[in-house]
This record gives C-alpha cells, sequence and structure tokens, in this order.
C-alpha cells in the first residue's frame, strides 16, 4: 500500500485499495516501499497594479456674457446764476474779483473821459452756484462670467461636463486638465 493518501470528502467513501498516483514509477512496487517521494505544491498569488491610462482631456474655461440692467444713481448737477449789478462807483485801481460765501463777484470797469481819468465800477456780474440733487436711473450694461466644463475625449469628441458659476475674466481663457481613469 502507498505512503500517499488524501483526505476523505463529505459523503465519499473510503477506498481500501491502494491510491495510485499517474505518473510517480515505482510508488506501488514492492521492492521500493521505503522510497519516499515528494510532491511540490505550487500557489498562485494575486496582485493588483493601478496603471494611469489618458483616455481624453477635461477642458474648464469661462466665457463672458454681456447684458443690459439699469441700476440706481444720484446724479449731481451744478447750476450757475448769473445777474448783473450797476454799481457806478469810481476806484483808483481795478478791484480783483472775490467770493462772499457762495457768490463769486466779478467787477467790470471802464475809463471815462473826464478833465482828469477816473476808474468807475460801472456794475459787477455776482455767479452763485446752486448744487442740486436728484435720484435717477442709469442704463449700463454689466458683464458675467460663466464657468464651462468639458470633456475632450482620445478622438476629439468634446462634451459637457457640468454647469457653474465663475469671477470675472476679460481674456476668456480656458485650460486643458488631462482626463485620466484608473485600471
Amino acid at each position: 500500500m502507498s505512503d500517499l493518501t488524501r483526505d476523505q470528502l463529505p459523503g465519499e467513501a473510503v477506498s481500501a485499495a491502494p491510491t495510485q498516483v499517474a505518473g510517480v514509477a515505482g510508488l506501488n512496487d514492492p521492492s521500493n516501499r521505503d522510497l519516499r517521494q515528494t510532491l511540490e505544491l505550487a500557489e498562485e498569488f494575486a496582485t493588483v497594479e493601478v496603471v494611469r491610462e489618458e483616455t481624453g482631456l477635461i477642458r474648464v474655461r469661462t466665457v463672458t456674457d454681456s447684458f443690459d440692467d439699469v441700476v440706481p444713481a444720484t446724479v449731481r448737477a451744478e447750476i450757475v446764476e448769473v445777474t448783473r449789478h450797476a454799481v457806478e462807483r469810481e476806484v483808483d485801481t481795478a478791484p480783483e474779483p472775490r467770493t462772499e460765501g457762495d457768490v463769486t463777484i466779478i467787477p467790470v470797469v471802464e475809463e471815462r473821459a473826464v478833465v482828469v481819468t477816473r476808474l468807475f465800477v460801472t456794475e459787477e456780474i455776482h455767479v452763485r452756484r446752486v448744487v442740486t440733487q436728484e435720484p435717477t436711473e442709469l442704463p449700463v450694461n454689466l458683464r458675467r462670467q460663466r464657468v464651462v466644463v468639458e470633456r475632450v475625449d482620445a478622438e476629439g469628441r468634446v462634451s459637457p461636463v457640468s454647469k457653474g458659476a465663475g469671477a470675472y475674466d476679460p481674456a476668456g481663457t480656458s485650460q486643458e486638465v488631462p482626463d485620466r481613469k484608473t485600471v
């Protein structure tokens, strides 16, 4: 009988016959009873490896849209009132313009022929500044920027990924990032 045996499986009958192993010469030969043979066992191990593979690109770009809107504003206007006042006053030298409160006074002079020449102020021009404010609405053109994300596959086909909003970018730049999948 052979020294090689195997475990019994549930429900399997036990055989009294010697175990026959194909391909092992002389195992059942009674003259080789002391011959000992070793069977090598092999075991496989599985390993997982991550491989990065470029399958296309993800393109992120900004688009600036213009739209018209009405914004509230306060318009400030300055109105100038000019009035003339007759003076008829004799002076030795031409007086300089002067300011009294919110009125600027500009003297107007002329020379008159008398036996002697004398200087007379004939009139004064009073300039008053009146400031007014009034609320109004002004039409303005505003810009808003949005982000467009697109996937570009290996064949160059472009498909949208998502919608979004971002900050103002006057150049409308776009940035392409490699799209990688993990295997």
